[in-house]
């Protein structure tokens, strides 16, 4: 069981890099960093990107700062924000708001996905729980 919670630790480290790394791009540059998609900012692009920027960079000292055993909350947001990237990216590529350049982004997002939601459902397969359907009002 540990190895898998080190594992899911691992992920969210390998995630806060990569968020980390886009933050700052998207906050110190956001010109470069959005030049990939292929269509030119206007002055509120730069903005709506250094806003991001600042929220990528929060979420990756988030995910940096997890301990050793990740809340299943911090897993799942984390999943829900490469889910969320993915499609949206997968998206604006299909009807072209963004260049076809960006599938390398996709995959990244994928590839985390995937390893967050194997931890999850592996670490509710060794513990015998199912998702509750309705949130518990225990520790409310």
């Amino acid at each position: 069981m540990t190895a898998r919670l080190m594992s899911a630790r691992l992920w969210l480290r390998i995630s806060a890099v990569y968020l980390g790394l886009l933050g700052l791009a998207s906050l110190l540059a956001p010109q470069a960093a959005a030049s990939g998609l292929g269509q030119p900012m206007t002055p509120f692009d730069v903005f709506a990107t250094r806003t991001v920027g600042v929220i990528l960079i929060a979420f990756a000292v988030a995910n940096w700062s997890t301990g050793a055993r990740p809340t299943t909350g911090t897993v799942l947001a984390n999943a829900l924000l490469n889910a969320a990237l993915a499609a949206l990216d997968t998206l604006a590529i299909l009807d072209k708001t963004i260049s076809a350049g960006s599938w390398g982004g996709i995959a990244a997002h994928l590839v985390l996905l995937t390893a967050l939601l194997a931890h999850l459902f592996i670490a509710r397969a060794a513990t015998g729980t199912a998702a509750p359907a309705v949130p518990s009002k225990e520790g409310v």
